[in-house]
């Protein structure tokens, strides 16, 4: 049974942008919600009525009018169609919320003083940015492409190509180029920018050479790379418009960024979202479940090149702040994320689970500034973490989300009317149906599932790009279970209604026809503190048995002892059950993730199973590329 940690008092639930909402549906549809569990059945057995109500809840400024909220495609998802005939602007969402009374960013980055950009400021960057591509020919429908740190900088290029209906899309510096040429490739862009170099960690990266030579590989470009800070950028964001920053309204379906999948098999797929079916989305997601109002001050460490970037950035939505730290959460001392948090009051805190797992362990200096939320992705944050969370920050609400880039938002999130129990997410979000399915496409409660959704969303994709016929997009979600969107995770819904998610379900253990979430075994590794971090896969073999090695990368200099194997096998037996503990313990030099963060659970195993290297996995999205090494030599030694 899960440790309740957090309850919310009635104060901070009447104040909630979440309570506020369910009142004006209450008046609005004359009828009592008098828990969230009514509330939420009320958003999905009427689709309609609950995104009409949203974009009115939020004021959405429509150019025209929709014809109807909703129809269905004959293929249940793909092509469904929201807000017909209605047009709007994202973008002119961001700048009715501009104020002289605090500043759009705080940008902090290594070594660096702080930037404070007013509204005003960002504005003029914006308007500047956008008069110099329409002057090199941008229009509505064309691709503006960045390898950019996130900064100022690449949010006022998004802001400034959204703003005249031209397509963002963006990779991290980290990326490697033939990665980033990969992706690129697929859209072609007319425009590239890039920062010329970058830092983390205290080291600086160049990029030049990289850059000049993807931006010749792209044949689509109609201008040379233009780098950031140099003096193309200078000329192009200094130049006096002498007109205000204009908007230009597109489709309620007309694509707003392309994001791309991790690549761990084949070409990364360039995931296309909606206008708006991000603007509703993300008003519902960042208000309602996270709880972030006008005024605030909001978080979330990414890269460019992962989703929470995008998510983060639709804070400015709702008139928060956005603070932006940018390089190494522990550069220049292990605290430094912790104390940029407390010197700015930041009232919502977000981050990968993986950071919080590794300074789970510390207990931090007081007096602490108590964050109002503070929030998790990436990976199943672990209970053990949400306790030291909470005891670091006893006000603060934990919001662990799930969701992903194919949404481009969290379906399971936080929720200001409800508690917070150790391990679990607190609920399904509004207007998402969310069940598990067994093997046999039968919803269930009270076991692990597959986690789908059986009614469409408004930020779903609006297809991949240059996905003909969309076949690519019905095997990504609906070979699974027909009509139904099969999402890859393991989840289990718990006496609270909360969710416990798993892990990725094709990575799923399956010992003696028993399937165990990777998660449950990385929450106990978690509490050693001699393994840095681990892995696991299940290795089946042709005459029907199988074995379960267990992968851990230890401390410097710390070693893998037999004492430790049998202290890591008892706690798993003890904690979950004999299924749970592996038949070997391997020390690891590194254990291989995608530059998005994902841990490699299949490639490994593909590799462990005979698959080639170059089969199993793309290397160029790899965060290290040598970090597969170790198996591949594993396996070349068996032979």
């Amino acid at each position: 049974m899960s440790n309740l940690l957090w309850k919310p008092s009635v104060a901070y639930q009447q104040e909630s942008s979440l309570y506020q909402f369910k009142q004006f549906v209450e008046q609005k549809r004359q009828f009592k919600m008098d828990s969230y569990p009514i509330l939420w059945d009320w958003s999905v057995s009427n689709l309609e009525e609950f995104w009409e109500d949203i974009a009115a809840f939020f004021d959405v400024i429509f150019h025209t009018p929709h014809q109807e909220i909703f129809q269905a495609s004959p293929q249940g998802f793909i092509g469904s169609k929201w807000f017909e005939g209605a047009t709007l602007n994202y973008a002119e969402h961001i700048f009715r919320k501009s104020t002289a009374e605090r500043p759009a960013l705080l940008f902090q980055e290594e070594n660096k003083p702080l930037q404070s950009i007013s509204w005003d400021e960002l504005e003029g960057m914006v308007s500047s940015l956008q008069r110099f591509l329409i002057g090199q020919g941008i229009e509505k429908g064309d691709r503006v492409v960045g390898v950019l740190r996130n900064s100022p900088a690449s949010i006022a290029l998004f802001l400034a190509a959204n703003s005249i209906g031209a397509i963002w899309s963006c990779c991290s510096p980290d990326f490697g180029s033939s990665s980033i040429l990969e992706r690129f490739s697929q859209v072609t862009p007319k425009l590239l920018f890039a920062d010329a170099a970058y830092s983390y960690n205290g080291k600086l990266f160049d990029l030049k050479a990289s850059m000049i030579d993807l931006s010749s590989n792209l044949e689509s470009l109609v201008h040379d790379v233009v780098f950031v800070d140099e003096q193309v950028w200078k000329d192009a964001v200094s130049q006096e418009t002498g007109v205000p920053l204009r908007f230009t309204a597109v489709p309620f379906d007309h694509p707003i960024w392309i994001l791309y999948s991790s690549g761990t098999t084949g070409k990364p797929k360039a995931i296309t979202h909606s206008c708006g079916g991000i603007l509703l989305e993300h008003l519902k997601a960042l208000a309602l479940h996270q709880n972030v109002q006008e005024g605030e001050r909001f978080i979330w460490y990414a890269t460019t090149g992962w989703m929470m970037w995008n998510y983060a950035l639709s804070s400015l939505l709702l008139g928060a702040t956005l603070c932006i730290y940018e390089g190494s959460l522990a550069y220049p001392e292990k605290l430094s994320f912790w104390n940029f948090i407390g010197q700015h009051e930041i009232d919502h805190v977000g981050a990968g689970a993986a950071y919080y797992i590794a300074n789970q362990h510390i207990e931090l200096t007081q007096p602490r500034f108590q964050p109002k939320t503070i929030g998790s992705t990436g990976s199943p944050l672990p209970p053990q973490t949400f306790s030291w969370l909470q005891k670091q920050f006893p006000q603060a609400q934990i919001v662990s989300l799930s969701g992903g880039t194919d949404v481009c938002s969290a379906f399971l999130s936080g929720n200001p009317l409800l508690p917070v129990y150790a391990g679990e997410i607190q609920c399904l979000t509004l207007g998402s149906k969310i069940e598990a399915f067994n093997e046999n496409g039968e919803s269930v409660k009270n076991e692990v599932g597959e986690l789908v959704i059986t009614l469409p969303m408004p930020s779903m994709p609006i297809y991949f790009w240059n996905d003909l016929h969309n076949e690519k997009y019905q095997e990504s979600y609906f070979e699974k279970y027909p009509r139904v969107w099969c999402h890859g995770d393991w989840i289990k819904f718990t006496e609270h209604q909360g969710i416990i998610v798993y892990g990725r379900s094709d990575a799923t253990l399956n010992r003696g026809g028993v399937r165990i979430g990777t998660a449950e075994i990385y929450n106990i590794l978690n509490t050693f503190p001699e393994v840095v971090d681990s892995l696991i896969i299940c290795l089946d073999h042709a005459d029907g048995t199988s074995t379960m090695p267990l992968y851990v990368q230890m401390e410097d200099g710390v070693s893998l002892t037999d004492e430790l194997k049998t202290a890591i096998k008892l706690k798993l037996r003890k904690s979950y059950s004999p299924r749970h503990v592996p038949d070997t313990i391997v020390a690891v030099p590194i254990i291989p993730y995608t530059l998005s963060g994902k841990k490699l659970e299949i490639p490994v195993k593909k590799i462990m199973m005979g698959t080639p290297l170059e089969k199993a996995v793309s290397v160029a999205v790899l965060r290290d590329p040598n970090s597969l090494d170790f198996w591949v030599k594993l396996l070349l030694d068996s032979k």
